[in-house]
């Protein structure tokens, strides 16, 4: 690097990344360069500004007072330079612009097509993706994704702008020759029959255990599934008992035959779908999206599940605030 004045934005990228991270070595790691260019970069903006910008002998490591002030300075760079990009490319294609969208498979698989076509007006072109909220997480906060609904907020990181969806209440699954008259003893079913459960690496079966633990269950998970399919079938044939979301039992009506659905302590444990993506970079799109999600999910998935329990009219619903908790 040259010894000048004239810091880059690049520069300022990876001293941001630094900032947000532990080590050097993690922030290394995200941006996918050596730790050796990060130290380098580090070296360089501070004989620019002629002063300590980091201190790397504690982990974590901390920013300086000066350290502190470039920063704030990147941010507002970087935040600027985003906006620049999208303005020049939304001119470049009559205000039209290629989105990129990662949505979880449960929403996917009922509203995705739809929330496709509703949004393709505005958008040059729109691209979907699916699959576990880890990998679409990183996927947005490596920039291969605009937009991410979610059922993880992603608290970690405050600066992503976010759009409270819809709340999608967990219910139990019990084999019909278990259910006793339309109710069951929560407690009888996890002594006394295997529990079939969501790999524990997905959201879904994170949540459960969650939710097993402020419960005070224990459960006998013999099964371990990654597949909604898969896992009605097992209840199905009478293997064990579950716990699902709404949204994952709307999906194939036709395997809940000899399967009782039922309240899971009241409703009182729900996943909330959010929609994220990086601030002022999409315009109106990400409010756009959000209200599509909304609509598709209190007008047409909704109805669905008031077919299969009446109960979840009360559960189930669109929101623009995420609940105190």
């Amino acid at each position: 690097m040259k010894n000048n004045k004239n810091i880059e934005i690049s520069a300022l990228k990876i001293f941001s990344t630094v900032a947000a991270s532990q080590t050097l070595t993690r922030a290394a790691e995200r941006l996918g360069i050596t730790q050796s260019a990060v130290s380098q970069t580090i070296k360089q903006l501070e004989i620019q500004t002629d002063t300590q910008l980091v201190v790397t002998r504690t982990r974590p490591i901390k920013l300086t007072p000066s350290g502190q002030v470039l920063n704030a300075y990147a941010q507002q760079v970087i935040g600027d330079t985003q906006r620049m990009i999208a303005d020049v490319t939304l001119g470049s294609k009559g205000g039209l612009i290629r989105l990129n969208v990662g949505m979880v498979d449960s929403f996917c698989d009922v509203a995705g097509s739809q929330f496709m076509q509703r949004l393709k007006p505005f958008t040059s072109k729109i691209a979907l993706r699916t699959g576990l909220v880890s990998p679409l997480t990183k996927a947005l906060l490596n920039r291969d994704l605009d937009i991410l609904i979610t059922g993880d907020s992603v608290n970690e990181h405050p600066h992503l702008e976010r759009h409270p969806l819809l709340r999608d209440p967990f219910v139990i699954l019990v084999p019909e020759n278990f259910s006793q008259q339309g109710s069951v003893d929560l407690q009888w079913l996890a002594s006394n029959l295997p529990f079939i459960q969501y790999n524990r690496q997905s959201r879904l079966g994170a949540l459960t255990d969650l939710i097993a633990r402020r419960m005070r269950i224990t459960l006998q998970s013999d099964y371990e599934l990654d597949s909604t399919q898969t896992l009605l079938r097992f209840v199905q044939s009478g293997h064990g008992w579950s716990i699902v979301t709404g949204l994952c039992i709307v999906r194939y009506p036709k395997l809940l035959n000899n399967i009782r659905v039922m309240q899971l302590d009241n409703g009182n444990h729900a996943r909330y779908l959010i929609l994220l993506c990086r601030p002022d970079e999409l315009g109106k799109l990400p409010v756009l999206s959000a209200d599509i999600c909304r609509s598709l999910y209190r007008d047409e998935i909704v109805p669905q599940l008031l077919t299969i329990a009446p109960w979840l009219g009360k559960q189930a619903f669109t929101m623009t605030k995420m609940p105190a908790i």
